[in-house]
């Protein structure tokens, strides 16, 4: 273990909060007054056009947006941005405004007929909706691109040295203006270093320079507009561009030391997309590369070790695990994904934010959240919830341009998410010893141990099952990390976790609800069960003579010895209420 992750899994990292190094765009918010007022008259020409003419609803959605765009341009323009110099004529603003509203309307045109011939809502609020859905993706641009200021050589010097601090080692204005806006050192083990904010990594952020693992730019991908979604590999470089060239949620990635990926300016509204979709599928390769494991589980600890509790997504780990640390005070280590250190046989903590759906607020309902929480928590749990995610994952396996979609909708809503020490107090962070391993599925009540090598299975299938989101399924497979490509990488992965589990009690649990937290304890606390294993016998107690269920993939053996010993000492086959 390195020195900086020794010096990391003594506590955390100190971490200032650091001020914007940025200044926000003044006319921002008069731009949203102005896209208020275009709403009103986009509406107003919408169902004038259809109710007193008669035109069809997407030619009239056609004709208001040419409208709306003339009157929005026209206030934002000589108000909005009126004290911006910028380096165009206002012809050619006009021009690219135009171009950007024609071409989301080419985006609308599919949420219209959704919402309208899928959904059933009417026809005027489905344009409503529609427009609001892109008012944020419409700012980005204006604000990026068309108004972008152009400033004096005297105002960009002062602007670069008050904005970015100059780094240790940096001896001129160019290498102090590379400065990142957010640093992230994870555990001692990555760093990162990153124009988006990745609010998943709020708990590893640090000021402290160090040398980047992955670096994290905003810039144009893909400027030429695409008829289908293409994912192009250009030596080291990996591109995936959709159809609406630079107004797409377009990326690049640069293999290398530092790993390079380049955001659009669209990609970058949404930090949570950038993150989930792209970064944290990086991490898990740079993890194993480094003799680590990013698993998919949650982990909790007390004085004896580390339990890791794995499931597919959406069985209800977020809810147990909070459940479990207000009710027993156990550490909480993470309850999405887990760093798994294979030479230590430890795990390491990684505390994302939770998300919190619908069925999870209930188990935190007397926590800190506030009435404005609850009533947000209504509305986005519902939009991230399963049925959400199902649908995300049906539109990626057609020619739209799901990431697109996909980051201007979570930065419209983004997703429910809070630290757990936001919601109660409890201890967060730290490593441990790996004690049990728990493979949680729904199902008839049940209790198996699993062998090692189904255990790892499940591991990594558990795993795989949360990059399941688009482009995923395209992008995973083609990153290559120094001279491992993907197969070598997911060799690596099976083979460090095999090393880091193999000492670990493993266990199948199956509940028929979600009644995790009411069996789990007796496995964390180990009061209620003492394995022994072939050739090993627990000092504290002698093997009973009735094994336990051994995992055989559906069916049940009883052939490994097994003993199970209830706090009254009787060893007898564990039963589940």
């Amino acid at each position: 273990m390195s020195a900086s992750a020794r010096a990391w899994s003594r506590g955390r990292f100190n971490r200032p909060r650091a001020a914007s190094t940025i200044p926000r765009p003044g006319g921002n918010l008069k731009f949203l007054l102005v896209g208020a007022s275009g709403l009103i008259v986009n509406q107003v020409l919408f169902v004038a056009l259809i109710e007193l003419i008669g035109v069809y609803y997407l030619a009239s959605a056609l004709f208001a947006t040419l409208g709306s765009t003339t009157w929005n341009f026209i206030l934002a323009d000589r108000w909005a941005y009126g004290d911006r110099r910028t380096s165009t004529a206002s012809i050619q603003r006009y021009g690219m405004f135009l171009a950007i509203n024609l071409a989301l309307l080419a985006l609308r045109g599919p949420i219209l007929v959704g919402l309208t011939e899928v959904v059933g809502i009417g026809i005027a609020w489905s344009n409503l909706i529609s427009l609001l859905a892109l008012t944020v993706l419409r700012l980005a641009i204006a604000d990026l691109w068309i108004w972008r200021a152009v400033p004096s050589t005297a105002d960009a010097s002062a602007l670069d040295t008050a904005a970015t601090p100059t780094p240790a080692g940096a001896t001129n204005a160019t290498e102090a203006q590379r400065a990142p806006r957010y640093r992230y050192d994870v555990a001692g083990i990555l760093s990162i270093h990153s124009d988006v904010v990745l609010r998943e990594l709020a708990y590893f952020r640090t000021e402290t320079p160090r040398e980047p693992d992955i670096r994290i730019t905003i810039g144009l991908v893909g400027p030429r507009p695409t008829t289908h979604i293409r994912f192009e590999e250009r030596g080291t470089e990996l591109v995936y561009r959709e159809h609406l060239g630079p107004m797409a949620a377009n990326f690049s990635v640069r293999m290398g030391e530092p790993e390079e990926i380049t955001v659009s300016p669209i990609l970058a509204v949404s930090p949570h997309v950038v993150y989930t979709n792209i970064v944290e599928a990086m991490l898990r390769f740079l993890f194993v590369s480094r003799g680590y494991v990013l698993l998919h589980s949650a982990a909790l600890a007390d004085d004896r070790g580390v339990t890791l509790m794995s499931a597919q997504t959406d069985t209800g780990k977020t809810s147990t695990v909070i459940t479990l640390v207000r009710r027993h005070g156990y550490r909480f280590l993470s309850d999405d994904m887990t760093i798994i250190d294979a030479a230590a046989a430890e795990a390491i903590s990684y505390p994302k934010p939770m998300t919190l759906s619908f069925h999870t607020m209930g188990v935190a309902k007397d926590g800190r959240l506030t009435y404005g929480d609850r009533a947000a928590l209504s509305i986005q749990s519902r939009l991230h919830s399963k049925s959400g995610r199902e649908v995300g994952r049906s539109l990626g396996e057609r020619n739209i341009p799901i990431m697109t979609m996909n980051s201007v909708v979570q930065a419209m809503v983004p997703p429910p998410k809070h630290r757990i020490d936001a919601l109660f107090d409890c201890e967060v962070g730290g490593r441990g010893p790996i004690r049990n391993v728990v493979l949680m599925e729904r199902g008839e009540s049940q209790l198996e141990s699993v062998p090692l090598d189904e255990a790892v299975r499940r591991l990594i299938v558990n795993t795989d099952d949360a990059y399941g989101f688009p482009p995923f399924a395209t992008f995973g497979p083609r990153p290559r990390i120094r001279d491992d490509d993907y197969e070598a990488l997911r060799r690596k992965e099976v083979e460090l976790l095999t090393q880091a589990v193999s000492g670990a009690k493993r266990w199948h649990l199956q509940v028929p609800g979600h009644e995790w937290a009411d069996v789990l304890p007796s496995i964390i606390d180990g009061s209620a069960l003492v394995p022994v294993g072939p050739g090993h016998v627990d000092p504290q107690q002698e093997p009973g003579p009735t094994p336990v269920p051994v995992w055989t993939g559906g069916n049940v053996e009883t052939s490994l010895p097994l003993a199970v010993a209830l706090e009254e000492g009787d060893a007898q086959p564990l039963r589940l209420p």
